[in-house]
């Protein structure tokens, strides 16, 4: 005898499907893409600039010139004038500058000499020297960087801040030194050099290019020097 849970029994009963998520709807155009420019601006409109600009930066300085050397061109006519004693010096002195060059030099060469713009060759100092020591040192030193070929030179003859007056005797000594016999004859000019040279306490010297054919400057022998040496 079948009773109603026996029927229940052979019913089967199908499990119910999930129902399935609505499809997206298609856009007909496609979003636009955010405007970077307007995010930014959005961004930053409450933002102000600090007073004062920040902190300044000094640009860097531009790597100095290599010196050079000198033309030989610019003083070839002042040369020849200088061995036929057509041409004196300039002069200008004062406490603490001075500068001398031969009359109708190449204004270009003696500009470049007192920028600093020529290599330094060669240089002597004479601090501490008498006058006497420091003359002979003097023509021994210029001596032996025109015969070797040198053309630029630096004297360092201090500011003679300690002498009478606070005034350098052999400055003014050196100055003279130069416009006479026999250095006349292989100086083109001089000047006051710039402080990383030691300032109102040296010159620089141009000295003319050493040619054999233009013959022998009769410097004057000392003590110390080679009688060999020419």
């Amino acid at each position: 005898m079948n009773t109603p849970f026996d029927k229940l029994k052979k019913l089967k009963v199908k499990p119910q499907e999930a129902p399935k998520p609505p499809a997206p709807k298609k856009s007909a155009t496609p979003p636009p893409e955010p405007d970077d420019d307007a995010a930014f601006a959005s961004a930053m409109g409450g933002v102000r600039p600090i007073a004062g600009g920040g902190r300044t930066v000094a640009a860097a300085p531009p790597p100095p010139k290599a010196a050079a050397p000198v033309d030989d061109q610019d003083e070839a006519t002042a040369l020849d004038k200088i061995l036929a004693g057509e041409l004196d010096f300039e002069l200008e002195f004062t406490d603490e500058f001075m500068h001398g060059q031969v009359r109708g030099l190449d204004g270009k060469l003696f500009r470049r000499l007192k920028a600093g713009q020529y290599a330094v060759e060669a240089h002597l100092d004479m601090h501490g020297m008498t006058v006497e020591q420091a003359h002979d040192a003097l023509l021994f030193f210029l001596r032996e960087s025109y015969y070797s070929g040198k053309r630029v030179a630096l004297l360092i003859t201090g500011r003679g801040l300690g002498s009478p007056h606070g005034l350098s005797l052999l400055k003014r000594e050196v100055q003279h030194w130069m416009t006479k016999e026999p250095l006349r004859r292989v100086i083109l000019a001089w000047c006051t050099a710039l402080p990383r040279h030691g300032g109102a306490g040296a010159l620089y010297v141009m000295l003319r290019k050493y040619r054999k054919g233009a013959g022998k400057v009769a410097f004057d022998r000392s003590g110390f020097w080679s009688e060999d040496a020419d």
